[in-house]
């Protein structure tokens, strides 16, 4: 913390001094008023490219100081077009702003952009109002709640990883539900997210229909997000410098099983055993040790970040250039997360006609991951200490173990056979051979590297006017390394349990673009058009090898290694090649058209389905704009649409899923080993891409001159021709082939509202609130409803795939109550365990229990999600909050299976016990389905901005002290017994969501920051 310890002291210092060197500083007055010359109170006047800025008081009037080289004023307010005007030696403005409808709101859409008022399709902004203080590393925690229809899932809340994102539900059960990613106009993979600095972020798009997505074709059906980074500005180079650091913690640890102590577990015993202790309990007491595990893996963390960044340039030349620093120390033990970038943008005008830019993003992280299951770690007994001392060693059962020393890991089975006085045949309380828990985590070493490099270049021709050229070359390269060590002290194995693994993929992503541009307004014909090619390529290598039998713990190089227990080599190519064309029309500012078509090439696919067609379209009609309604004064805003579109996934088949590949063998024929190839799939050159088609609905309104906005859509998507493996004859030696069959429909509605609270000269507050409701729907699974899927067979927990329901749906039966604990076979041991099986309720009414009295017991999909957004400025103190919540969603959760020992062999019933057919295990059961919805205050951020009289005489534009928070609040539901219900351990198919065992925690974070602009 030292540094960021400086410059506050810094700061405060110069507070209450007056420099003698302190720039020369002015002060300008003046009046905002509107076209009808009333004045306007609440205007924000502020200084371009400083956070130097005031609001005009209750008759408009506005007074200012502002620092040396200021060159720009900027006149705004909510409903009113914004203004900028040269400051050129002025010191007094009148000022008359025009009404704007959100007239000059612009909004990046895909290869472009369009005005807010011109949108026909459902697209929602979110700009970087102090986005980049919220402790988080990721952009896309930044962004929770702030969107309809998004749902961002913090599924691994360990530090640096990523969560899911899911725009208007899920539409595929094979291919990638994720939505596609670009960044300043060029598309790049999900994994870039993590090494993007929220600093350098100037605003992020969000296209959700078909009609906006559209435009990217084969990629477009899960939704785009689009980031668009800071660039340079003319003028005074400005340097900012933003830092933060503060604590990371969890919520109460206690909620996560009941007789996590000794103690606790005593009682128990005693109230159910007529006041007697058990000989395992007089044992446990003996020994005297007891460990709080959730203590021990739950710790403390730290979050830091600094990013510093200079921005400026001329009239032909502009620059942005920033780095930045970020380490997360998460809530678990061994977990940490850092991440390092710096990126320049650079753009010129070397003719008038012709414009040239580039930008380059080299990013690093290292990520070391929570080595163990957690609720494996969790269940471990609250009597096991984690190091042996004076005291236990004693207790040691020597004739197994002779070498345990002081010092060394505490393990269970290192207590048994003690002999209590009384009894001759010695106690057992060991339930694991395991390893202590600590070392499980600690004696290994699981880490990702991220190294990535991106780059682009573009040119700009206009040709004539309203008519441009541009071509883009961008390359995207990325190494990811995974390591995972497990040393000799990690399992009970010693030397030759050691193990070493390094799986190593590079990606290199070459993308050429070349794309025309019209813009023209004639008379009451507005014109924007864009036509174009795209080209994009991708080599792609994985290597994996894995090591053995190591003498030691201090080389874990492969060369070290006894045994390669494995090694492979995959090289890969994908090209995608694309056409691409939009015309947006408008005529009279009222009438609003808008029309895209792209056509996609896959190498992905057989030579003639290779190519899909992906149109759309969608209307608009500005009521608003219309004589009838004009002249309504508190109906600034009204706008009608509909949209219809197609789009595209490709993601469900592979990089050669369409041919028939061989893989290498080797047999034995006439006595020799012989080498040959075997089929490993069945060839379909007519598979073709999953569409999702899509139509919906909507309205913006906007009222007393748009300081009250609301927008509606309504939507149903379909996605059809999914990628499926259907059942095939057994005599081509395949069981399953992929196909294109089957549809799942997502339906729903979403809702945007915005106010401008409260605007005078002394407080403004903004508050927005998102809400969306979506309906998951399988229509047709070719012919495979009713399929019954597990995530572990061991464990037998049941998904079924029904028609007419979610993709993934809960199946089992419905639980009446326990087995009374005297037909336990061992009631008191092992601690916290329960019985396995439990009575459930006869559905069908039969008198038996049969699979016919299973029923569906919920999905993982919530019904509603919303957000709650707001921003109170009082003098120079603000406050900004987001408040989230999820509602609807159910969660399988075995946490307290494995912590409650359902699985422990030791845990049997006596012979007989009544009505014993009635039973079923408990996993099987809705005791295991819990409610996962949740409300919490996602971030809050509190600050205060130093008035520019004293900062200006330090030399600095503008400074703001802030402390901030993510999750200070976050509440569960009663029936929710883990950490996180968020959290899913098993997201690899669709068919087995909700899946939970072991999810981290959700942490909190609380920091206190510094920016300052000079």
């Amino acid at each position: 913390m030292g540094s960021l310890q400086l410059i506050l002291a810094f700061l405060i210092l110069s507070i209450f001094q007056i420099s003698a060197s302190a720039q020369q500083v002015k002060t300008i007055t003046g009046t905002v008023t509107d076209q009808a010359g009333s004045p306007m109170p609440g205007v924000s006047v502020a200084v371009v490219g400083t956070t130097v800025g005031t609001l005009t008081d209750d008759v408009g009037n506005f007074s200012l100081t502002i620092p040396e080289g200021a060159r720009t004023l900027s006149f705004s307010f909510v409903g009113m077009t914004t203004q900028e005007v040269e400051i050129a030696g002025q010191t007094v403005f009148n000022i008359s702003l025009e009404e704007s409808l959100t007239e000059l709101e612009i909004v990046v859409i895909g290869y472009g952009t369009a005005k807010k008022s011109h949108l026909t399709g459902a697209v929602s902004k979110v700009s970087n109002e102090r986005l980049e203080q919220i402790p988080t590393s990721r952009i896309e925690e930044a962004l929770v709640g702030k969107v309809s229809g998004v749902n961002i899932q913090m599924v691994d809340a360990s530090a640096g990883s990523a969560p899911t994102i899911r725009v208007r539900g899920i539409g595929s059960i094979t291919a990638d539900a994720s939505p596609l990613i670009v960044m300043d106009g060029i598309v790049v993979s999900p994994d870039y997210l993590g090494s993007i600095d929220m600093d350098d972020i100037e605003s992020v798009e969000v296209l959700k229909d078909a009609s906006s997505a559209a435009i990217y074709g084969s990629r477009g059906a899960n939704g785009v997000i689009m980031l668009t980074t800071k660039k340079g500005t003319a003028g005074k180079t400005v340097f900012a410098f933003n830092a933060y650091r503060g604590l990371k913690y969890t919520f109460p640890k206690r909620r996560y099983k009941p007789f996590s102590t000794v103690s606790e577990w005593k009682e128990f015993v005693l109230a159910n055993n007529n006041g007697a202790l058990t000989d395992q309990m007089k044992y446990i007491e003996l020994l005297g040790t007891e460990t709080r595990w959730p203590d021990v893996f739950f710790e403390e963390g730290t979050i830091a970040s600094y990013s510093l960044s200079a921005r400026g340039g001329d009239d032909k030349t502009k620059f942005s250039v920033s780095t930045n620093f970020l380490r997360d120390d998460g809530v678990l033990l061994t977990d940490n997360f850092k991440k390092m970038s710096l990126r320049l943008n650079l753009s010129t005008k070397p003719h008038k006609r012709i414009s040239i830019g580039g930008m380059i993003n080299p990013s690093y992280s290292n990520q070391r991951k929570f080595a163990d299951a957690i609720h494996s770690t969790l269940r471990a007994a609250p009597w096991l200490p984690i190091y042996h001392d004076e005291n236990t060693i004693q207790y040691v059962k020597r004739s197994s173990y002779p070498n345990v020393k002081v010092g060394d890991y505490a393990m269970e089975r290192h207590f048994d056979g003690y002999i209590l006085p009384g009894n001759t045949t010695g106690t057992t309380i060991s339930t694991s051979s395991s390893v202590n828990p600590v070392a499980r985590v600690v004696e290994k070493d699981e880490r990702e590297y991220h190294l990535n490099l991106f780059t682009n270049l573009y040119a700009t021709i206009n040709i004539i006017r309203g008519l441009n050229f541009t071509s883009s070359i961008s390359a995207s390269y990325q190494n990811k390394q995974e390591n995972d060590w497990a040393g000799q002290k990690s399992d009970t194995q010693g030397p030759s349990g050691i193990e070493s693994q390094y799986n190593t993929k590079t990606t290199l992503h070459l993308t050429n673009e070349n794309i025309f541009s019209y813009n023209t307004i004639l008379g009451k014909h507005e014109i924007n058009a864009i036509a174009g090619f795209s080209f994009e390529k991708w080599n792609i290598t994985l290597s994996e090898i894995e090591g053995a039998g190591f003498a030691f713990d201090y080389i874990r190089t492969i060369n070290a290694a006894s045994v390669i227990a494995g090694a492979s080599t995959e090289i890969m190519e994908e090209s995608l090649i694309a056409y691409i064309s939009r015309f947006n029309y408008s005529y009279d500012n009222k009438y609003l058209l808008s029309l895209s078509a792209r056509y996609d090439g896959s190498s992905r696919f057989g030579a003639d389905t290779r190519f899909g067609f992906f149109p759309a379209g969608s209307i608009g009609w500005r009521i608003s704009e219309e004589d009838f309604i004009k002249n309504i004064s508190w109906i600034s805003n009204l706008k009608a649409r509909i949209s219809y579109g197609v789009t595209g996934n490709n993601t469900g088949i592979g990089y050669y899923g369409s041919i028939g590949r061989l893989e290498s063998i080797t047999a034995i024929l006439n006595g020799a080993k012989v080498s040959g190839f075997n089929p490993i799939n069945i060839s379909n050159t007519d598979l073709r891409w999953e569409k999702c088609v899509e139509w919906g609905p909507g309205i913006d309104f906007g009222f007393l001159k748009n300081r009250l906005n609301m927008s509606f859509d309504y939507y149903i998507r379909r996605s059809k021709d999914l990628l499926l493996d259907q059942e095939i004859a057994s005599v081509t030696g395949f069981s399953t082939a992929t196909v294109n069959i089957g549809e799942v429909k997502n339906s729903g509605f979403e809702i945007e509202l915005g106010s401008l609270m409260i605007s005078t000269p002394v407080i403004s507050w903004t508050a927005s609130l998102n809400m969306s409701h979506n309906v998951n729907e399988l229509v047709d699974f070719a012919g495979a409803s009713g399929l019954i899927t597990y995530v572990d067979s061991k464990r037998p927990s049941e998904y079924i795939a029904l028609e007419g329901n979610p993709i993934s749906s809960f199946y089992g039966y419905k639980y009446l109550k326990d087995i009374p604990i005297e037909y336990l076979r061992d009631p008191f041991y092992p601690i916290n365990a329960k019985g396995q099986s439990v009575y459930v309720k006869d559905l069908n009414g039969d008198g038996l229990i049969t699979p016919d009295d299973r029923t569906i017991l919920g999905s993982p999909y919530p019904k509603f999600v919303w957000g709650f957004n707001n921003s109170i400025n009082i003098k120079m103190f603000d406050l900004s909050f987001t408040v989230q919540g999820s509602h609807g969603a159910k969660t399988l959760n075995l946490d307290p299976q494995y912590w409650e020992k359902h699985f422990d062999s030791q845990m049997s019933y006596v012979a007989t016990f009544p009505d014993k057919d009635l039973v079923e295990p408990r996993i099987m059961t809705d005791k295991c389905v819990q409610d996962a919805s949740f409300v919490a205050l996602r971030s809050i951020n509190l600050g205060c901005t130093i008035p520019s009289k004293i900062s200006s005489k330090i030399g600095i534009n503008s400074a703001r002290i802030y402390i901030s928070g993510q999750n200070i609040i976050y509440i569960m539901s009663d029936s929710y017994t883990s950490f996180n219900p968020e959290g899913v351990t098993d997201s690899e198919s669709p068919l087995r969501g909700g899946y939970q065992v072991g999810a981290a925690p959700v942490p909190s974070a609380v920091t206190v920051g510094l920016t300052v602009e000079f």
